[in-house]
């Protein structure tokens, strides 16, 4: 690309020439500042921004955002990994790296599209859809996206309960059975979500989610390290399977999923400039963390490693605390996925103190989020094979707003502005194309599981 095309470019993919949005959606726009595309937090305040909202908010820092990306994106997929490279074998660790990639650039180009037009922010992934495909593409990118996360988190819910059930077996509580616990979950989710307003509030909660993670990544190296000295024979391996490649490199990308997320998590920062800095930074640490889980998993226990890899360690008190702690993880994942859900709807139904003295919209939000929680709750507990139904329209709706539709809203938004160079548009195309790979192989295997 041309030195003139880069210079044009750069303002995009820094991001704006408009301050930094509030967490109910309301940008301030600021004065155009070439090659720094947002403003300063002293041109925010000059800018004489009169919103209650944005007066009294509370912005992140880029540590409590890099904690954010990584505690949304290293989920429970974490414990597959190995396995995905037991079914494509050891260019998986390609696979990874690749996703990685895919995964950096589309929550990148997202954020592009936010500030597609001089001077003026999108408040949400669904408006950027509006903006590119019109009404229609905000309907159909807004139920994907919230039905996608919606039943992410009610799959986490059940998820969390079955553990903590499991866990409890031995103990005085082991009576309560798993529908208690997934009940208790709900509850635990529900406190989270209606004490925080916006996505600042919950940073502890990534803290701590992340913290977990990485302990249990620490738990399951260790283990398999020193399970590897007692092995007799080394178990085999394989270079490539080719015929497995598709679910692997799936598997894979699935686990790089997060994006729905990104346009709040952009803009609730202090310094929006340093979005494209802290995403890359966070991406690659969950790429390492996902390495080092992988190699260890599938080099230890070659083409005999299962699913989840606590299936394949010695038993014993690490393993359970291991368990504690990715059950600790989507708990704690739970509120933050939400808040991509409840801003974008509160805006729409004006739930904030524009429109609302303090103490309604404090009452609006805490009513309207119970309810929400209830709905999934609801669906967790009485609904059969709920966790095995979400997956299959799950699958397909994360495919497309992941990796497909990113790169489509670009190249729409962007096509008469900037002139995409072949690779540009090959890289592009590489990238829909696992998409709807992705869709393909996940929506198949969803369904063979029903």
């Amino acid at each position: 690309m041309s030195q003139q095309k880069l210079h044009h470019r750069q303002p995009l993919l820094a991001a704006s020439t408009t301050s930094n949005s509030n967490t109910s959606g309301v940008s301030t726009s600021g004065s155009n500042t070439p090659g720094n595309g947002y403003g300063s937090a002293d041109s925010e305040q000059e800018s004489g921004d009169t919103n209650a909202d944005a007066a009294h908010r509370h912005l992140s820092s880029s540590t409590e955002t890099f904690f954010h990306i990584v505690c949304i994106t290293a989920g429970t997929g974490i414990l597959q990994l190995p396995y995905a490279l037991k079914s494509g074998g050891w260019i998986g660790v390609l696979y990874i790296a690749l996703a990685a990639a895919i995964s950096a650039y589309c929550g990148k180009i997202l954020i592009c599209c936010l500030y597609h037009k001089d001077g003026v922010r999108l408040k949400s992934y669904s408006e950027v859809a509006e903006a590119a495909f019109g009404p229609r593409g905000r309907m159909f990118l807004r139920a994907l996206k919230d039905f996608n996360l919606l039943g992410v988190v009610g799959i986490y819910i059940v998820l969390a309960g079955v553990s903590i059930n499991s866990l409890a077996v031995g103990s005085a509580v082991e009576h309560l059975g798993a529908r208690f616990w997934i009940a208790a979950s709900s509850v635990a989710v529900w406190a989270a979500v209606v004490l925080a307003r916006e996505v600042h509030d919950v940073f502890f909660l990534s803290i701590f989610g992340t913290l977990t993670t990485v302990a249990m990544v620490i738990i399951v190296i260790c283990l398999g390290i020193s399970d590897f000295e007692f092995l007799h024979t080394r178990p085999p391996t394989k270079l490539v399977d080719l015929n497995m490649a598709p679910i692997s490199l799936a598997s894979i990308c699935y686990s790089f999923g997060g994006n729905l997320n990104w346009p709040d998590l952009e803009g609730s920062m202090k310094s929006p400039k340093k979005w494209s800095m802290t995403l890359s930074l966070a991406t690659g640490f969950v790429a390492f963390i996902y390495l080092c889980v992988a190699i260890v998993g599938y080099g230890v226990y070659g083409d005999y490693v299962r699913s989840p890899i606590f299936l394949n360690l010695p038993p014993g008190l690490a393993v359970v605390a291991a368990e504690a702690m990715i059950t600790a993880h989507v708990l704690l994942t739970c509120p933050i996925l939400l808040t991509a859900v409840f801003i974008e709807a509160e805006r729409d139904m004006s739930i904030n103190s524009d429109t609302l003295s303090l103490a309604r919209e404090r009452l609006y939000r805490i009513g309207f989020r119970s309810l929400v929680i209830v709905v999934i709750a609801f669906f967790a507990l009485f609904v059969s094979d709920f966790s095995k139904i979400v997956p299959v329209l799950g699958a397909f709706a994360a495919s497309l707003v992941v990796f497909v539709i990113p790169v489509a809203c670009y190249i729409r938004l962007f096509k008469d502005q900037l002139l995409f160079s072949v690779w540009e548009y090959a890289w592009c195309a590489l990238i829909v194309c696992v998409g709807l790979g992705c869709l393909v192989v996940g929506t198949s295997q969803a369904i063979a599981d029903l």
